[in-house]
């Protein structure tokens, strides 16, 4: 996956070009803020996904990209890295033209652009209308969105059958392949008692993903400190056995399907897409004081 890391506007004008797609909650905001406070740097960049069907930031990357690296190495995680520093006028001029009209989505970091909105708006210091964010073209071959599976510690076999029609399956592969390729945008997997795959119907749903239908319908009512997730639904099967609750598969989807979903509906729940993998913090610093 090739992308490039820069300060992304955190001005109210600026934020009519953003899009987020995911609810953000009072207490990680609050965390996030402290940090900011504390050390006035941006040291964990969000991750904002970009349109580029002309090809022509991509093509100013692969400029960028002809030397060798400034840095090379691995996260704790495995993931290989290579960076290079950015600063030739020319290459910098395309790259900001080529995004100047174009929408950002936030595929990861919400918390962390609210928060630097409410920032900027609170304190109006040098710096702080800009954070520091990776940008990826929907198009790079690389972009991995996964469908992130919920995990919640109760029963939720009886609720599933009262709102869906479920189907036994015979194990967790032939479960997954069942949801990936049903025609119902929010059919899903559930794990307890067996595996069991579930086709609702919309009920006014409209934004084409499963973790709508699942947020407003299935687990809605849930507290958050019942509730965990993961990308990996193997890990969701085992750690629903652990809590003696129940793991809920989310149906497969593109990036251009949330970008959909978010123009059609708005937020949806929190956790809602995996992009793989996770920026490493630590890659790049951006000191607020700086500009």
């Amino acid at each position: 996956r090739r992308g490039f890391l820069a300060a992304l506007a955190a001005t109210p004008k600026a934020a009519r070009a953003i899009i987020p797609h995911e609810r953000t909650l009072a207490k990680p905001k609050a965390d996030r803020l402290k940090m900011l406070d504390a050390v006035g740097v941006n040291i964990s960049p969000i991750f904002g996904v970009y349109a580029d069907s002309t090809g022509a930031a991509r093509r100013a990357l692969a400029a960028a990209m002809r030397g060798r690296p400034d840095a090379a190495g691995r996260s704790h995680a495995g993931v290989a890295y290579r960076l290079w520093v950015v600063d030739e006028p020319r290459l910098v001029a395309a790259m900001r033209k080529a995004l100047s009209s174009r929408s950002i989505l936030i595929a990861d970091g919400h918390h962390r652009y609210a928060v630097s909105r409410g920032h900027h708006l609170k304190t109006g210091g040098p710096g702080t209308d800009a954070v520091l964010t990776y940008l990826v073209a929907d198009e790079d071959a690389g972009l991995v969105a996964l469908p992130t599976h919920r995990i919640a510690k109760k029963s939720l076999l009886a609720r599933a059958g009262a709102l869906a029609s479920l189907k036994k399956a015979g194990s967790l592969r032939q479960l997954q392949s069942r949801v990936a390729n049903s025609r119902n945008p929010y059919a899903f997997g559930l794990i307890e008692k067996g595996y069991h795959f579930g086709e609702p119907r919309p009920n006014g749903c409209k934004s084409g993903l499963a973790v709508e239908w699942l947020g407003s319908h299935l687990l809605s009512g849930i507290r958050p400190d019942e509730m965990s997730y993961t990308p990996d639904a193997a890990l969701a099967a085992k750690t629903a056995k652990a809590v003696a609750g129940a793991a809920v598969l989310v149906k497969p989807f593109a990036v251009a399907q949330v970008r959909r979903a978010a123009k059609a509906v708005g937020l949806l729940p929190q956790k809602s897409t995996y992009f793989y993998p996770k920026i490493a913090t630590g890659l790049s610093f951006r000191p607020l004081d700086a500009e």
